[in-house]
C-alpha cells in the first residue's frame, strides 16, 4: 500500500507553537480527501528521565489548566528554535529542577497522536545530576522531588501519572533498565 500523498495544504489557524493545518489527500485507493485538518507542530519537544547514582527519580510536579490535574511528571518541555533536542533536554532540566546532567543518554522518540498531528517526543536519561540553583520557573513548576524506583512504579499501577509523556518515558525507562539487564541490545 503506497502512502498518502498531500495535494494541497493552507493553514487554518497559526500559533508560535504549531499550526492548524487543513489539507487535501490522495488515499491508496485513488480517492481525495478534502479538508483534513491536523496539527503541525514546529519543534519536538523532550522528556528527561534524571537518574541519580542511587536509582532515583527526580519528577516535578505541577498543576496542568487544561486538564485541571496535578500530579508528578517528568521534566519536559518543547525545544527551542536553534537548539538540539539535547541543548533544550538540559535547558529544561535547569529550568524546572535547577540541576544539571554531565551525562546524557538518548533513550528514544515517539508520535504521541499520530493519527492528529506530527508532535514528537524526544526522550533522554540524565545521570551524573548537580543542584546549580532552585528551580527557575516557578509559574509553571510547584516542587521536583526524588523518588525510589518503586515508588514510581507504585504510582504508575495506581493511575497517579496523568501525563501520557511521562508514562510513556517512565515505562519505556523500567523497561530499557530490565531489557539491558537480562543480557539485550539495540541490535536488530
Amino acid at each position: 500500500m503506497s502512502a498518502w500523498d498531500e495535494l494541497k495544504r493552507e493553514p487554518a489557524f497559526k500559533t508560535n507553537w504549531y499550526t492548524i493545518q487543513q489539507s487535501d489527500l490522495e488515499l491508496p485507493d485513488g480517492s481525495i480527501g478534502r479538508g483534513w485538518h491536523w496539527i503541525d507542530f514546529h519543534t519536538p519537544a523532550v522528556g528527561i528521565i534524571p537518574v541519580r547514582a542511587d536509582g532515583y527519580l527526580l519528577l516535578v510536579n505541577q498543576f496542568r489548566f487544561t486538564t485541571r490535574t496535578r500530579d508528578w511528571e517528568l521534566p519536559a518541555g518543547r525545544v527551542d528554535e536553534g537548539e538540539t533536542p539535547e541543548q533544550g533536554a538540559a535547558r529544561e532540566l535547569r529550568e524546572e529542577t535547577g540541576h544539571r546532567a554531565a551525562v546524557w543518554e538518548p533513550l528514544g522518540h515517539f508520535h504521541p497522536s499520530n493519527g492528529s498531528g506530527n508532535q514528537k517526543f524526544i526522550f533522554f536519561i540524565a545521570r551524573d545530576l548537580e543542584r546549580i540553583s532552585a528551580i527557575q520557573d516557578t509559574n509553571e513548576i510547584d516542587d521536583a522531588r526524588w523518588f525510589a524506583p518503586d515508588a514510581v512504579r507504585g504510582m504508575l499501577a495506581r493511575n497517579e501519572i496523568f501525563d501520557g509523556m511521562s508514562v510513556t518515558g517512565l515505562l519505556w525507562y523500567f523497561f530499557h533498565l530490565q531489557y539491558h539487564a537480562r543480557g539485550g541490545t539495540h541490535d536488530k
